[in-house]
């Protein structure tokens, strides 16, 4: 079942493109809108929806005049786009550069409800699986990012169980996003305490604020039933963090809720009982039973009495080649940012000499630089929404469109930025060995866009994130070409 917010991003995607479609198209478009609005409003009143969804529609082959300019490069974005909405090989995607891409689609005379809708309907159809999780009588719909979240379904299990679960990780590693995934699959409010030595016992309990009486996070959640996340924990003063042992001892399902209290500031309110659906997720750099090193030196030595509620569901939380692959989504940036990383680290495991470093991420640790800087999720992120804001200006430009898109973020200068956290020595140590001077990172984009541009999107892509799009592609190169006089190939300049 989809989410309120996926049923408005499908409401506003469908609104946007009920303009920009051929006249026999429009009717199946209003209908849906319908369907959808009639879903949307049942969802935001609890009720169950009476209206049954529209069906996927099929392809029609029409006398409308073929469509002009170069639709290889306006399938790859609607592929791209659709990647993004489903979630697939994205991570995190950048709102502008998906604005970009519906904006350049507009003014293109394809289908645009189809891209929309039946690509949309093919990838959930074959990238999504329901699991019945027993003994809880819930069924959740797992895709494939979610299956390579690491101890993904061992936090959704202790979640059920009511444990305190704690992801230790390196910065950036994806310990926050697990948490809010398993919050999602699970159809669950989340609430978030970003921890610091600053963290008050009002933003945690509650208290008298000037605005007047203040419920807190942990007391909200209690009552509700939210996941709490305690961010970065370790960063909590030892005193503050106190404040969650009492709650935490009683998260369990083996204590009865009406047995499991804790109560807030207010004097007036008496003992609170546990909703069976509260959570707790705590993540940190480090495990807090010693001194912290000094790269996370703003983390704090927590009390064992803390740690102890924490036992049993603690998780080491490492880098995953498959989220990887799909965050950064594109062959020849996880090549340039992870490369050889997963070999090297197996070989130091297994006490063996590793292999010649490549990749950014791979020598910055071969070079024992990672307390300056590391390559995680967030950087693979930024690196390639850099790229893609150079995609979709460089394909505007090869239509010879009128476009007031500025130059703005490119991929090099993402690079130049990143390079910031070292000294002067240190980049040019970098550069030296991944050999990522301007001309060459210049010729790997260039290359991957010229691939794309001829339209060959697949070859450009990690080969998760590949699977998921190629049957889709194809679809849509074949629907181009049902008019006797137009053929692809003929538009594609080398």
């Amino acid at each position: 079942m989809a989410t309120i917010q996926e049923l408005e991003q499908k409401l506003s995607d469908l609104k946007d493109s009920l303009d920009n479609v051929p006249d026999e198209f429009k009717d199946d478009i209003r209908r849906e809108i319908s369907d959808t609005q009639s879903e949307l409003n049942a969802m935001r009143s609890g009720a169950t929806p009476t209206s049954t969804p529209s069906k996927p529609r099929k392809v029609k082959s029409t006398s409308t005049p073929p469509p002009s300019g170069s639709n290889v490069a306006a399938t790859a974005l609607a592929t791209l786009r659709a990647a993004m909405l489903s979630g697939e090989g994205s991570g995190v995607d950048s709102k502008e550069v998906r604005t970009m891409i519906e904006n350049y689609l507009k003014t293109e005379k394809v289908n645009l409800t189809e891209l929309d809708t039946d690509v949309m309907d093919f990838i959930k159809q074959n990238q999504k699986v329901i699991l019945e999780l027993p003994n809880f009588g819930l069924k959740i719909e797992v895709n494939q990012s979610d299956a390579n979240i690491p101890y993904f379904f061992e936090v959704i299990d202790d979640v059920l169980a009511g444990n305190n679960v704690y992801l230790i990780g390196e910065a950036g590693g994806g310990k926050t996003y697990t948490a809010e995934e398993v919050a999602k699959k699970l159809k669950r409010e989340y609430t978030i305490i970003n921890c610091s030595q600053y963290t008050s016992p009002t933003e945690i309990l509650g208290g008298q604020t000037i605005d007047g009486y203040k419920e807190g996070k942990l007391i909200d959640a209690w009552r509700k039933g939210k996941i709490l996340i305690l961010d970065e924990m370790p960063r909590l003063d030892p005193n503050t963090a106190g404040l969650f042992n009492d709650a935490l001892a009683k998260s369990s399902k083996t204590r009865e809720a009406k047995n499991a209290l804790i109560s807030s500031t207010n004097p007036e309110e008496p003992p609170i009982e546990r909703n069976e659906k509260f959570a707790l997720i705590g993540t940190g750099n480090i495990y807090p039973n010693t001194a912290p090193p000094d790269k996370y030196k703003a983390n704090n030595q927590q009390d064992l009495s803390l740690l102890d509620r924490f036992s049993g569901s603690v998780y080491k939380v490492e880098y995953s080649q498959a989220l990887d692959e799909l965050t950064s989504r594109f062959k020849f940036l996880y090549d340039m940012l992870v490369g050889n990383y997963y070999d090297y680290i197996k070989a130091i495991k297994e006490k063996q000499t590793p292999p010649e470093a490549k990749g950014l991420r791979t020598i910055i640790k071969d070079l024992n630089l990672e307390d300056l800087a590391v390559v995680s999720y967030r950087t693979l992120v930024s690196f390639r929404v850099a790229f893609e804001f150079e995609l979709v200006r460089a394909i505007a430009k090869h239509e010879g469109r009128p476009t007031n898109m500025r130059e703005g973020k490119t991929l090099q200068k993402a690079l130049d930025s990143f390079m910031v956290a070292f000294s002067d020595s240190s980049v040019d140590t970098l550069i030296n060995k991944t050999k990522f001077t301007k001309s060459y990172v210049k010729s790997l984009v260039d290359d991957c866009i010229n691939n794309i541009i001829k339209g060959n999107i697949q070859q450009t892509l990690n080969p998760s994130v590949a699977s998921a799009t190629s049957s889709i592609f194809k679809k849509y190169q074949d629907f181009f070409k049902t008019n006797d006089d137009f053929n692809v190939a003929e538009i594609v300049q080398p």
